[in-house]
């Protein structure tokens, strides 16, 4: 298993990167793959948990609101009837305006339940499942158009004068995968303490100490990269290492309520996209909220 998770991870990092370091639009492009595929998992798991989501309805408004979520995330670069749409939802904002049409669709669905606890139910889990991808994946994008104050995601920062896009969206990767590797890396020889047993039981508090300490490392190289001081990967590295973990454990946590292992199989050793993505769906907001918020970045 080890090998297979070595060489599946030899052969997508280098395309991951490529992808960030190449830029828009391939960052939305591959991003919008994720989000379908991922979307098609987790109504799976849904299902196979008994909640009964209206499959078709419930890929066609995930995709609504993700797709509004990274037509948010593109302002910059949108124009036409994308740029006319985000002007006429100001301002609730076009990712809101489409989130609340979704629910509202979702919920004639749960009529046709002829147990109205189902009802409520199918209404109530799929509403949730389209929220989970749709607003928090298109974050991932929103990282990559993180710009200075009076400057562009193009504006070149940090030290290797790397595009401001870039260099945000490589810090989310350094901080994600360090803290996933160093995790895995720890519990694997040195884990003793299960973290938190019915969700996880691979999960060890050793593994967690172990992630944070390399998710600190990948945002110090992160903040050079972008150009931000000393004392910002001492609080970013565990506050996004943290939420990476979060981000895994509430995917189990789905995953237990399914009766499934794997959210997939499309990557061998690492099941399916979702399996992936978790840690990066509550990893990237956190990111985006420090660079907002406390580092002086806009979008």
């Amino acid at each position: 298993m080890l090998r297979t998770r070595l060489l599946t991870a030899a052969i997508l990092a280098p395309i991951v990167l490529a992808v960030v370091l190449v830029g828009e639009p391939w960052v939305t492009i591959v991003v919008a793959i994720v989000i379908f595929l991922a979307l098609t998992e987790l109504i799976s798991l849904l299902d196979a948990g008994g909640f009964e989501p209206p499959q078709m309805l419930a890929v066609i408004a995930g995709v609504a609101v993700a797709a509004a979520g990274l037509i948010a995330a593109n302002t910059d670069n949108v124009s036409g009837l994308p740029a006319d749409l985000l002007r006429l939802t100001q301002p609730i904002g076009l990712e809101t305006g489409v989130l609340a049409a979704a629910i509202l669709v979702l919920g004639f669905a749960g009529f046709t339940r002829a147990d109205p606890r189902k009802g409520f139910t199918t209404w109530a889990v799929t509403s949730f499942g389209i929220a989970y991808i749709g607003i928090l994946a298109p974050t991932i994008v929103l990282v990559t158009h993180l710009a200075p104050q009076g400057g562009a995601s193009a504006t070149e920062i940090g030290g290797l004068s790397l595009r401001s896009g870039t260099a945000w969206g490589l810090m989310l990767l350094l901080i994600v995968w360090g803290y996933d590797t160093g995790a895995y890396l720890t519990g694997r020889w040195l884990g003793r303490t299960r973290l938190i047993d019915h969700i996880s039981p691979s999960k060890t508090v050793e593994g967690l100490a172990g992630g944070l300490v390399t998710a600190t490392i990948g945002a110090g190289i992160g903040a050079w990269l972008v150009g931000l001081p000393a004392w910002h990967p001492l609080v970013l590295g565990p506050l996004v290492g943290l939420s990476a973990q979060a981000g895994d454990l509430a995917e189990s946590m789905l995953k237990r309520a399914a009766g499934r292992k794997e959210s997939g199989f499309l990557i061998p050793g690492h099941g399916g996209i979702l399996d992936r993505i978790d840690s990066f769906l509550f990893a990237a907001p956190v990111l985006a909220g420090w660079a907002l918020l406390v580092a002086g970045f806009v979008v």
